[in-house]
Parts: C-alpha cells; sequence; structure tokens
C-alpha cells in the first residue's frame, strides 16, 4: 500500500488543477487581496499541480516537484487558512484546513525525503511527523465524533447522502479509529502500522462513501461536491501513506546508524 502514495496524491492534483483551469474566477476570490494579478496567480497554481501530478504519475523529477509541492501547500496554510482561523476562530470549519493542508505540506515533503535518502544521512525526523500526524488524527477523529451528523473521514460539513446506511454509527466509528491510531502514532513500534491505518481508512472511504456519489449526482454542483470528496479524502490517504513510508525508512535508517555507532564504540 505504501508504494501507491505517488499514485493516490497525482490523481488528486491532477483533479485541483483542473478545478483551477475551469473556475478561475470563483478561485481568484480566495486569493489574498493584497496580491497583485489574482487571477493569474490562479492559473499559476494550477500549472504548479498540474506539473507535480504529472511528476508524481511519472515519477520523474521528485525531487524538485515534491518540496516545491510541500512549499505551495505549507503557503496556503500561512496566507490562507491560518488567517481565517485567526479572523473567525469561532467557525469550526476554519481549523480543519490548516490540520488538511498542512498535512498535505507534510506528506508532499516526505516523498522529497523518502526519495533523496540515499543523498544524505538518516536524519532523527520520525518523532516529529509522529507527533504531527497524531493530533491530526486525534482531532479529525473528534470532529467526527463531536459532529456525526457530516460525512466522516477528513472532517467537513456536508451531510451524508440518503443512501448511506447509518451515517451517525459511521461517523462515531470512523472517529474512534482516527483517535486509537493517533494513540497508536505516538509509540514508535505501533506508529508505521497505524499511520497505514489511516491511510487505509481514508481509501476505503473514498471507494465505499465518496464515489458512489459521483454516479448518484444529479446535478452539476452535486458532481463537483463529489468530486471533491473523492480527491481531499483520497489525497489524504496518499500524504499518509507517504508519511508511513518516510517514518519506517528513517526508523529504518536510526536502527542501522546506532549500530554502526555501537560497532564503532567496540
Amino acid at each position: 500500500m505504501l508504494a501507491l502514495a505517488p499514485v493516490f496524491i497525482a490523481a488528486p492534483l491532477a483533479t485541483f488543477a483542473g478545478e483551477h483551469f475551469t473556475q478561475a474566477r470563483e478561485f481568484s476570490e480566495l486569493v489574498p487581496k493584497w496580491l497583485p494579478l489574482r487571477v493569474p496567480v490562479t492559473y499559476l497554481v494550477g500549472v504548479c499541480l498540474l506539473a507535480a501530478a504529472l511528476s508524481f504519475a511519472a515519477r520523474r523529477c521528485m525531487r524538485w516537484s515534491a518540496p516545491l509541492l510541500a512549499l505551495l501547500f505549507a503557503l496556503f496554510v500561512l496566507l490562507l487558512y491560518v488567517p481565517s482561523a485567526v479572523a473567525q476562530p469561532e467557525l469550526r470549519i476554519v481549523w480543519i484546513f490548516p490540520f488538511r493542508e498542512g498535512t498535505f505540506a507534510v506528506g508532499a515533503f516526505c516523498v522529497f525525503l523518502y526519495e533523496a535518502r540515499g543523498a544524505r544521512p538518516a536524519s532523527r525526523s520520525g518523532l516529529v511527523l509522529r507527533l504531527w500526524t497524531a493530533v491530526v488524527a486525534v482531532f479529525f477523529g473528534l470532529q467526527n465524533i463531536l459532529y456525526p451528523q457530516f460525512f466522516p473521514g477528513v472532517p467537513d460539513q456536508q451531510p451524508p447522502s440518503a443512501w448511506v446506511p447509518l451515517p451517525h454509527v459511521l461517523a462515531y466509528l470512523t472517529g474512534a479509529i482516527l483517535v486509537a491510531t493517533g494513540a497508536a502514532m505516538l509509540i514508535k513500534k505501533s506508529a508505521v502500522a497505524a499511520i497505514t491505518a489511516v491511510g487505509v481508512l481514508m481509501t476505503a472511504l473514498t471507494i465505499g462513501l465518496f464515489v458512489p456519489n459521483l454516479f448518484l449526482a444529479e446535478s452539476v454542483s452535486q458532481r463537483v461536491t463529489a468530486i471533491n470528496f473523492v480527491a481531499d479524502t483520497l489525497l489524504f490517504a496518499g500524504m499518509m501513506f507517504a508519511i508511513a513510508r518516510e517514518v519506517a525508512a528513517n526508523c529504518e535508517s536510526t536502527l542501522a546508524l546506532n549500530k554502526a555507532q555501537a560497532g564503532e564504540a567496540e
């Protein structure tokens, strides 16, 4: 599953790129007002997302595309979502985006770390990655438990479709799994399995809940909403797989380094 990370990341990026091209006027309203040429900036972001998608799909030039993608998502957090959260702290939804886009940035950077591992010494970034994913998983889990009237998975404000059976039970179950796996991420031995489990959960939700809505949508707006849910959740799954892969590789490198140091000491 961990090897699927680039594919799971590439497909949603291409989807988001298409939205930036076809809805440039609407998306330009999200660009900070102090930035000039807001519509061209929107097109530029679409080009960047498409270039990253092609790079990840072809697995070429990822040592360049991955850190630049991480920077792009980090800029989204710093320029768009953190100011919104500070300006309207009473709104639940504004706190979800920094964690979601922040995870996208962390995951993209993990792709770079993994691809560049042969050219750099072992690091101890695993602890930071485990702490970040633990906080995000627990936060998302609590959101699912406290607000079961919305779609489970990556928190949002969209109620589940009428065909979804026992939606509240599904939300509670999803929330419980996220909280439990978030706690397991704090334990080094279970961290990789826990992060991977979140990726598997998000993949299952994408296939079981959000893909069917693409076929059941009755209007353009419903179809666009369904596409966004598929892309967001699949991208989150891909980023979790990327983080899990880097945490696993980091643990292996650290273990090898410790053995080498022990051998030198002897």
